[in-house]
C-alpha cells in the first residue's frame, strides 16, 4: 500500500471513529458525537472571523504599502514625513522618551521598519502563515500606534488602534482552524484528499517564516520603487534657495519662506485681505509675498509668535487667510488638498475648511484649527503676522 493510500486509510478511519459513541457502534450520519459537534463549531467559528481577518490582513498590507509609495513619508522633516511625526508623537505620547530615542535619533529606519513589518502582518494574516505571530505583530503595532499617534485623541473611542488591537487579539486567540490558508491549499493533492509530508516541525516554521520575510521584502521593494514611480503621489517642487516644498497644485502646500528669502512681486489688482485680517501697517514679520499664492494654492510657514507650523491659503475669492497648521486631533501637521480645497491631516484622515473658519467637515476631532491674525499689504505684496 502507498504512502498516500495509508494516510487516507488513516484519515477515513479517524472520521468513522469521531461518529462512533463511546461504548457503541458507529452511528448513521447526522446523529453527530461530540467531536464532529467541536469540528463544526470550529469550521463555523473560523467562517465567521474570516471577514475580520482579511480586513485586518488588507488594511495592514495597504498601510505598509502606502508609506513607502508616499515621497514625504520617509523624511526627517516636512509635513506628512516620518520625522515630523515623531517630533509631534513625543509632546503627547505617555512612551516618549523611547520615541525621542529610537523614533527621533532614527526617524526614516523606524518608518521603514514599520512598513515593512506591516507588510508581513498583512501577508501574514491573509496567507495563514505564521498566523498567531502575524497577528500577535498586528496586535503589537496597533497598541504602538495607540500609545503614539491616538493617545491623543478624546474620548478614546475616536481613535481607530484601539479598535484594530483587540481585532488582531481575537483573530490570534482564534487561529485559522487550518482553514483558508497557503499551507491548506498546498497540503491537498490533485483529488482534494490531505498527505502528509516527511517535514519537521521546526523545519516547517523556519520555512515559513522565510517565505514570509523575503515575500515581505519583495512587496516593500516593489512598492518603494515601481510602486511608488507608478501609484506614489507627484513629489513637491523644491523652491530656490529652501529646502521644503514650494507652492504646487499637488496635495501638500509650499515651503515655508524666511524674510529675507521671500519670491518678490505684488499683489495683483483686486487682491483682497483675509476676512478678519488688520489693515494697519504690519508689525511683525513677513511670511510670505501675495505672488506665491495661486488661487486655491497654500504656503506653509513657521508662525514666528508660536514656533508652530502655520499655513496661508488663498481662497477661491482671492482673500487670504492663515491658520495654526498643528491638527486639534493627534498634533500632527496638516497639508492643503487643492482637489477639495480642505486642509487634511496626513495621520488620521481630519479635514479642515480653511473658507469657513477652518471649521471641521471630517473627524475624528471636532476641534477648529486656531487662526493666525495676518497683514496682507496689497501695495507691496507683503504678509506679515499680526504681533
Amino acid at each position: 500500500m502507498s504512502r498516500r493510500n495509508r494516510v487516507r486509510t488513516r484519515r477515513d478511519g479517524s472520521i468513522r471513529d469521531s461518529r462512533r459513541p463511546r461504548g457503541g457502534p458507529p452511528q448513521p450520519d447526522g446523529w453527530g458525537s461530540d467531536a464532529t459537534d467541536a469540528s463544526t463549531l470550529l469550521d463555523r467559528l473560523t467562517l465567521a472571523l474570516l471577514p475580520l481577518r482579511l480586513f485586518l490582513g488588507m488594511t495592514f498590507l495597504y498601510a505598509g504599502v502606502d508609506k513607502l509609495i508616499d515621497p514625504a513619508f520617509l523624511r526627517t522633516s516636512g509635513p506628512g514625513s516620518i520625522g515630523a511625526q515623531m517630533a509631534e508623537f513625543v509632546k503627547v505620547s505617555p512612551i516618549a522618551p523611547i520615541v525621542q530615542v529610537f523614533g527621533q535619533s532614527f526617524p526614516v529606519e523606524i518608518g521603514f521598519l514599520i512598513a515593512v513589518a506591516e507588510i508581513a502582518v498583512g501577508l501574514g494574516a491573509l496567507t495563514g502563515l505564521l498566523f498567531r505571530l502575524s497577528a500577535a505583530g498586528g496586535l503589537a503595532l496597533s497598541i504602538t500606534f495607540w500609545l503614539t499617534a491616538s493617545w491623543a485623541t478624546k474620548p478614546y473611542y475616536y481613535g481607530p488602534d484601539l479598535p484594530y488591537a483587540f481585532g488582531w487579539l481575537t483573530v490570534a486567540l482564534a487561529g485559522t482552524g487550518g482553514r483558508f490558508t497557503v499551507e491548506d491549499w498546498l497540503s491537498r493533492d490533485a483529488d482534494g484528499e490531505y498527505y502528509d509530508e516527511p517535514v519537521s516541525e521546526e523545519r516547517r516554521a523556519v520555512l515559513k517564516a522565510g517565505f514570509l520575510g523575503l515575500a515581505s521584502l519583495a512587496v516593500a521593494a516593489f512598492a518603494g520603487t515601481v510602486g511608488a514611480s507608478i501609484l506614489g503621489r507627484a513629489k513637491p517642487e523644491l523652491a530656490s534657495g529652501t529646502s521644503s516644498p514650494a507652492p504646487s497644485g499637488s496635495a501638500t502646500g509650499a515651503a515655508a519662506p524666511s524674510p529675507s528669502a521671500t519670491a518678490g512681486g505684488t499683489a495683483s489688482p483686486g487682491e483682497t485681505a483675509a476676512a478678519g485680517a488688520s489693515q494697519a501697517p504690519a508689525s511683525g514679520p513677513v511670511i510670505a509675498k501675495v505672488s506665491q499664492l495661486g488661487s486655491g494654492r497654500a504656503v506653509a510657514f513657521n508662525d514666528p509668535l508660536s514656533g508652530d507650523p502655520g499655513v496661508l491659503v488663498k481662497l477661491a475669492d482671492g482673500s487670504i487667510v492663515a491658520f495654526d497648521a498643528i491638527c486639534t486631533h493627534a498634533g500632527c501637521t496638516v497639508e492643503f488638498d487643492p482637489s477639495y480645497d480642505l486642509l487634511v491631516c496626513p495621520c488620521h484622515g481630519a479635514a479642515f475648511d480653511p473658507a469657513h473658519d477652518a471649521q471641521v467637515v471630517a473627524g475624528p476631532t471636532n476641534q477648529p484649527l486656531s487662526p493666525i491674525p495676518i497683514h496682507v499689504d496689497t501695495a507691496s505684496g507683503r504678509i506679515s503676522v499680526n504681533a
